[in-house]
């Protein structure tokens, strides 16, 4: 058996998280820290449910949800308020990983398929509330999202006998020995909604007696599908280091900047692979340590590598905080040597001449310079910024019809360098754009 999901809900109505669709009473003001809060305790999945009632709240909730996204490590699932494509689009752009499509809403039914094609089933699951909805989608289901939520409990047996993509429940209240039976049945995808966060502190625990409950009898076998993580190397099939040992070396997956170098025994190893969070061993204390355990700056693995030899694991990983324990971002910040300027230079990283000049032009918005043309622009104002560079891209297209390379590519750094003005403007980062594109 699969281990099952644990999905948390946040439903956002007027910028705060409530407790519910038809219960309004205020659960947090900050939905970004609730979201931070139920990934620490290692939730598997957020859904987020749009509960507003016109377009300017709506894309208030968007600017939330896009917030969650990016603050949590773990993927979200967008659903409430979705009445067109545009709307899907929206929270796919602000990092969803799926979006819900509402089955109460006729319309969401129609849109299915036209969603589906655009966007692809995999980013998209099913909210149906009743049995007979059921049966009448379930001929088509499959071809058109990845899963099912179904919020009516007493058509759960009919669901997993017709329903061909998985089922996540969103069940109301009910006893702990109901909610094992449920996580037992094989269609069953895992549970989501107020049950979850109810019990969010006890997560582990429920996929342990989940777990338990479903383990093979005395002198049966477990079934291929029975681990939840399968790593594609043993511990055995490393090779180990005087200690018993695997050095580690951390690379930041969103800047490839390397952070750390720590050490693995077969534990640490067996228990990073389970719990998703950077597990090393220490060799000053002697003993296991959670990275991130008493700091909060948990490291949470996006992917294990190991080198030609087998002897040292690379991990790329979502990064919260610093990684040092003086407070740096990296641990590697002593610079010992580094070659003459002009001396064998190495080809510039585009990325960071991007992420320089636009510091440069952020400094002169901050500490503005006598005779500067950057404060010059910031003085006269947005108007004047967004005037500019529409005369810059005019210049791109004229010089896209000269025959000569060098041209367009001076017409396209003066436009760069105005879009950073505007982007500077509005408080608009590189990071911010590079996830924005990767998202794309």
């Amino acid at each position: 058996m699969l281990t099952k999901k644990m999905i948390a809900c946040i439903y956002l109505y007027q910028k705060r998280a409530v407790a519910g669709i038809q219960d309004r009473s205020e659960l947090s003001p900050d939905p970004v820290a609730l979201a931070e809060s139920y990934a620490e305790w290692k939730c598997d999945e957020i859904l987020v449910y749009d509960l507003s009632e016109d377009d300017v709240s709506h894309d208030e909730a968007i600017d939330l949800i896009r917030e969650i996204c990016s603050a949590v490590p773990i993927p979200v699932i967008g659903a409430g308020r979705i009445r067109r494509m545009e709307d899907v689009k929206k929270l796919l752009y602000a990092g969803c990983r799926k979006a819900v499509l509402d089955y109460d809403r006729a319309d969401n039914v129609e849109l299915t398929k036209e969603v589906s094609l655009k966007f692809g089933p995999n980013r998209l699951l099913a909210r149906i509330g009743n049995e007979r909805m059921l049966e009448e989608a379930s001929v088509w289901l499959k071809e058109s999202v990845s899963g099912v939520l179904l919020t009516d409990i007493s058509a759960l047996k009919t669901a997993v006998r017709i329903s061909p993509v998985p089922v996540t429940v969103v069940p109301p209240d009910i006893s702990l020995d109901k909610l094992m039976e449920i996580l037992k049945l094989d269609n069953v995808d895992g549970i989501a909604g107020r049950l979850v966060n109810d019990n969010i502190h006890e997560l582990e625990a429920i996929r342990k007696l989940s777990a338990d409950s479903s383990a093979p009898e005395e002198g049966g076998s477990a079934g291929e599908d029975e681990c939840p993580v399968r790593a594609a190397f043993t511990w055995q099939e490393l090779k180990k280091n005087s200690d018993g040992m695997v050095p580690v070396i951390v690379q930041d997956c969103r800047t490839d900047a390397v952070l750390m170098q720590a050490y693995m025994d077969e534990e640490a190893y067996e228990a990073t692979i389970r719990t998703g969070k950077m597990t090393y061993f220490s060799r000053s204390r002697g003993q296991l340590w959670v990275k991130g355990e008493t700091s909060g700056h948990f490291q949470y693995v996006k992917s294990l590598y190991t080198d030609c030899d087998y002897d040292t694991i690379l991990a790329k990983v979502v990064q919260i905080g610093p990684a040092c324990h003086t407070g740096s971002y990296s641990c590697f910040f002593n610079e010992i040597l580094s070659a003459p300027e002009g001396d064998g230079e190495l080809p510039h990283n585009p990325a960071k001449v991007f992420e320089e000049v636009y510091g440069v032009i952020q400094d002169r918005k901050e500490h503005p310079k006598e005779g500067s043309y950057t404060n010059y622009l910031f003085d006269k104002g947005i108007d004047k910024i967004l005037k500019k560079l529409g005369e810059e891209a005019t210049e791109i297209v004229i010089a896209a019809k000269n025959p000569n390379p060098g041209e367009i590519k001076y017409e396209i750094c003066d436009f760069l360098y105005h879009m950073m003005v505007l982007m500077a403007e509005k408080n608009i980062t590189w990071e911010e754009i590079m996830e924005e594109l990767a998202k794309r």
